[in-house]
């Protein structure tokens, strides 16, 4: 067993690959939970979100597939372009649908269990996204950080789910507050996406031209 700890805590590939299939298995098993309640309370909202996690847990299969030091580097810079261009899109998308149910009032009130499970889900992926993000902040691999903003982008995406449901779970006398929290969060967080997504794609792009240059010299 202490080996295995061991192995973690220098081996940065193996601890970034354990990171992925940890989050994958946690991104699929939220968004089957999210898929249930839509179902069961008819949620418009967990129903777009448990999608979205889906997409997301694609994009953590596209960088795990990347995770080998016998990689090329310029597979390594296109795997953060395609990454960065699958969250814009994947975003915009989905930033679309959520304005679209605030504002037309569609709110759904659900049980505290709903709730707690929520609340447990983000707490853990937010703190661990950013532990992560900082303990590897100088590190300028590719990889390591499409998986970082990807961990990212699913932790402040769970912010505005679980925000919307306890605004309309705790807060139904005062449904105002939501219509004035909710598109500030959800505006404030699609613009971290895409500005993330932006910085990803047009660094690749970047290193892409000066590693073609340095080629050809």
């Amino acid at each position: 067993m202490f080996p295995f700890f061991e192995k973690i805590r220098k081996d940065s590939f193996f601890r970034t690959k354990l990171f992925l299939k940890v989050s994958f298995i946690l991104n699929v098993g939220f968004s089957a939970f999210l898929l249930t309640v839509s179902r069961i309370n008819f949620s418009k909202w967990f129903f777009v979100m448990s999608i979205y996690y889906v997409l997301l847990s694609l994009s953590r299969i596209l960088v795990f597939l990347q995770i080998n030091p016998e990689k090329k580097l310029i597979s390594k810079i296109k795997t953060m372009r395609l990454c960065g261009c699958f969250l814009l899109l994947i975003n915009l998308a989905v930033s679309t649908m959520m304005f679209i149910l605030v504002y037309r009032g569609h709110y759904v009130k659900h049980h505290e269990i709903t709730v707690i499970a929520l609340a447990a889900y983000t707490f853990f992926s937010l703190t661990v996204a950013i532990i992560s993000s900082v303990k590897h902040l100088k590190k300028n691999d590719y990889v390591f950080s499409s998986a970082k903003i990807i961990s990212l982008t699913s932790a402040s995406v769970s912010l505005v789910t679980l925000t919307n449901t306890m605004l309309t779970t705790f807060g139904e006398s005062n449904l105002a507050l939501r219509n004035v929290v909710m598109p500030l969060l959800s505006g404030s967080v699609s613009v971290f996406i895409i500005v993330g997504a932006i910085i990803m794609i047009c660094k690749a792009n970047s290193d892409l031209r000066t590693l073609k240059n340095e080629n050809k010299g």
